[in-house]
């Protein structure tokens, strides 16, 4: 553990803002004063692994000229175990940012990765996890440490708040390095899947009107008479009769050729266009018939619906009859029938007398009897429209069929006419016929072949990739490091004597916080008061999460800077100044910095732990071996002799 110590505005705080622009920050942050007046470049040097004989790196930023806020410009060198800082007039630009952190990133561990951010209301277009990313993890300014509401560096800043959340997964192990990118084959699997579902729907479509083309070739293979069959049904019958019609041709062709042949004659082509042409009329007529059929149909079940209407209105209006008590209307019933055949008026007998209420219920029965008639109708009569419309579609499709092979025909015989040659048309049909049934039988045969072990494929690769891709499975591996952290978070809340930690105290990565378990129910850091456990729970966080860092090899810097931890217990500024905790508060400050001087020592080599105060305690040896810089007495970060000499020089 490295500490600076000393009064304020010596520099301390922008020790944190030049580490940060070392590391590739373009943005400059350094307050303006002193070092901006007197510094014209800023300068770091990196262990780059935990062997001290290992390689080293240096780099260097220039500081952006006056008027500007940021630059991209910087240095960056490599060396060995004697490699150190640069000479002012050995300083050069050789690099920019982008290219510190890349080559910075990749020599610590950072491989090429791709993460896909699923915030609400930020872009979705994936990205990379670099040092920028891991370098969050790396600081605490002062307005940072002691926050209630926040917990990492610049999570104020909404990008960089979903960005932690998207990398932190990846940065603890949780998330495989090539997870995105495999999510992004699993997409690509899945459209290559659906088209080629879709290109067999296609191919199978057009597979069923095959059998109709199938019958209009067999049609034009018999009006050409090429062969003898026309009333084949079965797809596989009518192929085996055209391929055997076309081997006949190419026979009859050969013979022809040699001149033992004759050709037929126009009397039997027209004999085969005029039994075409009948067919064609009966298919109309059959069609015209079975449609008539179905609109009669169609229009007896309106008339049905409308004659059923009246008649439940009917029967509606009778059933009242059967509110009459029966014992009443079976001893009126002999009166009932004297008194409807005389007027009640005049008393003279009536002509057409009024129904009896035994009438009146014989025909509601008789209406009831016709209502069931009615209701049991509609299935007979949904099964003859079902029927017709099967039929319907029959004809029309033969009907098609007959009519193309008119057509053929006729094309035949305008060239057998302009080739006054039935053999002409004989070939000119049996090339048709060849070409159209080999596209149908691929389409139907070997294409929807391979395009069915295609969607095999498909669909396996589909199935491989989600194998890989458990959600599940990354849920689990995330909690779990989670609560590794969490133990080790909650062993240092209770060696820094946090408020609410008998329950445990845990990382909540949605929302980038601290929670602490109680009987009542998970407690967020904004809710646990005073600035001491705010502190100590972001003290807690950060060194648990570079334990696990550190242990687990996780591509991390490992170091972590933080600025005026002991904030919270200065209540003056001569006391701040003085570096001096009182006794109060003396305890809570030595068992802070005592927390982060056990760690750094747990973890040496690996890990180098920068804090900045005012505080000094100076009746502690560890903390003053551990006290880098003391500036107090005119002692700071730019040297006396730099202001008073007016030289800028290199930091």
């Amino acid at each position: 553990m490295n500490i600076v110590t000393g009064e304020s505005k010596t520099g301390k705080s922008a020790l944190l803002t030049i580490t940060e622009f070392c590391l590739g920050r373009k943005k400059f942050l350094v307050p303006a004063g002193p070092i901006t007046d007197h510094v014209a470049w800023y300068g770091s040097l990196w262990q780059l692994t935990d062997d001290a004989e290992g390689p080293r790196a240096f780099v260097g930023r220039p500081a952006p000229p006056k008027g500007q806020a940021s630059v991209s410009r910087a240095m960056l060198a490599f060396g060995g175990r004697e490699f150190d800082l640069f000479a002012f007039e050995d300083l050069t630009e050789n690099t920019d940012a982008d290219g510190v952190r890349r080559e910075l990133g990749r020599r610590i561990g950072i491989v090429e990765n791709v993460i896909e951010s699923r915030g609400p209301g930020v872009s979705q277009t994936p990205f990379e996890a670099g040092l920028g990313h891991a370098a969050l993890l790396c600081f605490q300014d002062q307005g940072e440490i002691a926050s209630q509401s926040l917990l990492f560096h610049r999570q104020s800043e909404h990008a960089i708040a979903q960005h932690l959340k998207d990398t932190i997964p990846y940065f603890l192990g949780a998330l495989p390095a090539d997870a995105a990118a495999r999510r992004a084959a699993l997409r690509d699997a899945i459209r290559v899947h659906r088209r080629a579902e879709q290109r067999l729907l296609a191919a199978e479509q057009e597979a069923d009107t095959a059998d109709a083309t199938l019958r209009g070739l067999l049609a034009e293979a018999y009006a050409a008479g090429l062969t003898s069959e026309n009333d084949l049904t079965e797809g596989e019958h009518i192929v085996a009769a055209l391929r055997e019609a076309l081997h006949s041709a190419r026979t009859t062709t050969q013979t022809a050729t040699m001149g033992d042949g004759s050709d037929i004659d126009d009397v039997e082509l027209q004999d085969r266009r005029r039994a075409l042409l009948r067919r064609r009329s009966e298919l109309r007529d059959d069609l015209d018939a079975v449609m008539d059929s179905r609109a009669l149909l169609l229009e007896r079940a309106e008339s049905e619906r409308d004659f059923e209407t009246a008649v439940e209105l009917h029967a509606g209006r009778l059933t009242s009859l059967e509110l009459l008590p029966q014992q009443n209307r079976a001893e009126t019933d002999g009166d009932a029938e004297q008194s409807a055949s005389v007027c009640p008026l005049c008393l003279n007998e009536l002509a057409h007398p009024d129904p009896t209420p035994p009438v009146l219920t014989e025909r509601l029965q008789a209406l009831r009897g016709e209502l069931a008639l009615l209701g049991a109708a509609p299935e007979s009569r949904r099964r003859v429209l079902t029927e017709l419309e099967t039929e319907a579609n029959r004809l029309s499709r033969e009907l098609a069929a007959v009519g193309a092979s008119v057509e053929a025909l006729d094309s035949a015989d305008e060239a057998m006419h302009a080739e006054r040659n039935a053999t002409a048309t004989r070939n000119y049909t049996r090339g048709r016929i060849e070409a159209l049934l080999e596209v149908i039988v691929n389409s139907t045969g070997e294409s929807l072949d391979r395009l069915r072990a295609s969607l095999a494929r498909a669909a396996e690769r589909v199935e491989h990739l989600q194998s890989e891709l458990d959600p599940d499975a990354d849920r689990e591996q995330l909690t779990s490091r989670l609560n590794i952290v969490g133990r080790s978070m909650t062993d240092l809340a209770d060696q820094l004597e946090l408020e609410h930690v008998e329950q445990g105290v845990r990382l909540d990565l949605a929302n980038l916080t601290v929670v602490t378990d109680t009987s009542t129910g998970p407690l967020p850091l904004v809710r646990i008061g005073s600035g001491a456990n705010w502190v100590g729970y972001h003290l807690a966080t950060h060194l648990a999460l570079h334990k696990y860092f550190v242990e687990n090899e996780r591509p991390v810097p490992r170091f972590l800077m933080i600025d005026q931890p002991t904030q919270a217990f200065y209540p003056s500024e001569v006391e701040k100044n003085a570096g001096v905790v009182a006794d109060a508060d003396r305890e809570a400050v030595l068992a802070m910095f005592r927390v982060m001087w056990d760690m750094a020592a747990e973890l040496t080599p690996k890990m180098q732990i920068i804090v900045s105060d005012h505080a000094n305690l100076v009746d502690e040896d560890w903390f003053q071996d551990s006290a880098e810089h003391i500036w107090r007495g005119g002692v700071a970060l730019v040297p006396a002799d730099w202001i008073n000499g007016g030289t800028a020089q290199n930091a």
